[in-house]
């Protein structure tokens, strides 16, 4: 079982710019190991 939460934040809101920031780069890190992972498993 997965649980999670979800926070949603407005733009008005003064962490709203690093928030932001920082989930996109959670999100191209995520990313770029997953792509590492399967090029290692198709390729060994």
């Amino acid at each position: 079982m997965l649980v999670a939460e979800r926070h949603i934040i407005k733009k008005g809101h003064r962490f709203w710019a690093e928030i932001d920031n920082l989930s996109w780069q959670s999100k191209n890190l995520y990313n770029s190991a997953n792509y590492l992972i399967r090029q290692n498993f198709i390729y060994g």
